[in-house]
């Protein structure tokens, strides 16, 4: 960790630590959002089903309000695409959206090379966001991943700087609500596309977000 890392996650913890002293007396209204329940089977040409749930002590760990767990394939191509996101309505210092970055080395995947990108996206014309992409591997089989945040009208990629946009808007807003997004897909000989699959995929996904991930 850099110096510059190290001190922007010092202004973090002060400035979360007044947003939870704030936020422990003041309501922090959230707009309305739909729920995950009604997320759509079908994103242009994607078609969607569930993946099993997640476990008791999984959803405890994660904590989140609501998430969605799904998998994706492009009924044009035959691409594949997982996708996970986590939803908190609010957020403090010690509940706090987890990264990918550390939990993925837990679950006994390592990271083989990671890079930040930018994902054109369909929500607003010519526009486009940071993500992270990380090539992970584990027992020999590899996985492409591609994960950002959202909050509040926000995509962003370093969880660092998320840490100081949810302390500002916690204090400025009385909002820490903010969501994890995350797609997968497997790696293979057979499959040299799956970075490209996952990135059309995100690129797809992104006008649905907004009615799920208040601005």
């Amino acid at each position: 960790m850099t110096d510059n890392t190290r001190f922007t996650c010092l202004i973090g913890v002060l400035l979360l630590t007044t947003a939870d002293l704030r936020l422990a007396s003041h309501e922090h209204p959230v707009p309305p959002r739909s729920d995950f329940s009604a997320f759509p089977t079908h994103i242009l040409a994607w078609s969607g089903k569930d993946l099993p749930e997640l476990g008791a002590q999984v959803k405890q760990v994660l904590a989140a309000d609501n998430y969605v767990f799904r998998t994706y394939r492009d009924d044009a191509t035959g691409a594949n695409a997982d996708l996970f996101i986590a939803y908190y309505g609010s957020q403090r210092s010690g509940d706090a959206l987890h990264s990918p970055k550390n939990c993925l080395p837990g679950a006994g995947w390592e990271p083989v090379s990671a890079e930040i990108i930018q994902v054109p996206s369909l929500a607003v014309a010519g526009s486009s966001f940071k993500a992270n992409h990380y090539v992970i591997e584990k027992s020999g089989v590899q996985q492409d991943v591609l994960y950002w945040y959202q909050a509040h009208g926000r995509i962003f990629a370093n969880e660092y700087m998320g840490k100081i946009y949810l302390a500002w808007d916690g204090v400025t807003k009385g909002r820490t609500d903010g969501a994890l997004i995350r797609i997968t897909a497997r790696r293979t000989p057979e499959n040299p596309k799956s970075f490209q699959e996952i990135l059309a995929f995100a690129q797809a996904l992104s006008p649905t977000l907004p009615q799920f991930l208040p601005n």
